[in-house]
């Protein structure tokens, strides 16, 4: 009888040990920033980042569902000055014009410290050698 109960509360260990193997919220908000850092040279940061749900999708692949604000360090206007002051071909300010663009239309004329609610977005990583990686 010790043996099969020794057996079980391995099982049980072994089992739980499988399911902690799940990013942390802060390595998200970490994953989330670094994301917005690329697309957006330091507009934004993440902050009140909070795990609704996440499950296994497959082996090393994990879907997590989050909520968070995002705040605008400059306004609209100045980040639009900065980015097309930048040096560059003309092809290259265009595409910086038109991803300004894009963000104007997402979050509107904002303002330096003016936050911006995802009230609900779905994350998917993978587990690989180094840690967590953001998929696109």
């Amino acid at each position: 009888m010790p043996f099969i109960r020794m057996v079980a509360i391995l099982l049980i260990t072994a089992g739980l040990l499988a399911f902690t193997d799940t990013p942390s919220q802060s390595k998200l908000e970490q994953l989330l920033q670094q994301q917005f850092d690329q697309q957006h040279d330091g507009l934004i940061t993440v902050d009140k980042l909070k795990k609704l749900n996440g499950w296994s999708e497959r082996d090393k692949h994990y879907s997590v569902e989050v909520s968070y604000n995002i705040v605008f360090n400059t306004s609209f206007k100045a980040y639009v000055d900065q980015q097309t002051a930048k040096p560059g071909n003309p092809l290259e300010k265009m595409a910086k014009g038109i991803s300004a663009g894009m963000l104007k239309l997402q979050y509107g004329d904002f303002k330096a410290g003016d936050e911006y609610q995802v009230t609900q977005q779905t994350l998917s990583l993978l587990n690989a050698e180094n840690g967590w990686l953001l998929q696109q």
